[in-house]
């Protein structure tokens, strides 16, 4: 009898796992305030940036406006977090490749960028919140090839309150 009851518990703990319901993601809605002070950047920091999320899963569409002095420039990317589809956006700078994707509780941006002279460059953000919601959080690393090591940024937002 105890041979069988070990082999039903194991069978019963299988289905209890995986018959469940994939957890809920955090929701990233909202417009978010760069924050100079708290990021910890390798590279300028921007005058200012605003960056919009809207999340309607598995859709997630970013929309970005970075100032540099007179400078104003917009960046946009409308997806599906599933990791299979790649976007392709070209530019007169460069081509880039993205996908976004879910790991764990954080939602990942991999891009491959390819400049007109062939130079190619990857960069990963794993975004994820903090503060009850109320602060975003960007680590980015940049690998560019043919370069020793990488660029690692940390980006800070604060949630807009409407």
């Amino acid at each position: 009898m105890k041979r069988l009851i070990v082999p039903l518990l194991l069978l019963g703990a299988w289905f209890a796992a995986y018959g469940q319901t994939p957890e809920s993601k955090p929701n990233f809605t909202g417009t978010w305030i760069f924050d100079a002070q708290k990021s910890s950047l390798k590279v300028p920091a921007p005058s200012t940036m605003t960056m919009q999320i809207d999340q309607n899963d598995p859709q997630v569409r970013f929309a970005r406006t970075l100032v540099y002095g007179n400078q104003s420039f917009d960046w946009k990317l409308d997806v599906v977090a599933d990791g299979k589809k790649e976007v392709t956006q070209n530019s007169t700078l460069y081509t880039t490749k993205s996908r976004v994707y879910w790991q764990g509780d954080s939602l990942v941006i991999d891009q491959k960028i390819i400049a007109p002279d062939g130079t190619t460059a990857t960069d990963l953000v794993t975004y994820s919140l903090a503060d009850d919601g109320k602060t975003l959080q960007g680590v980015e690393r940049q690998v560019t090839a043919g370069t020793k090591g990488s660029t690692t940024n940390k980006w800070i937002y604060d949630k807009k309150v409407q």
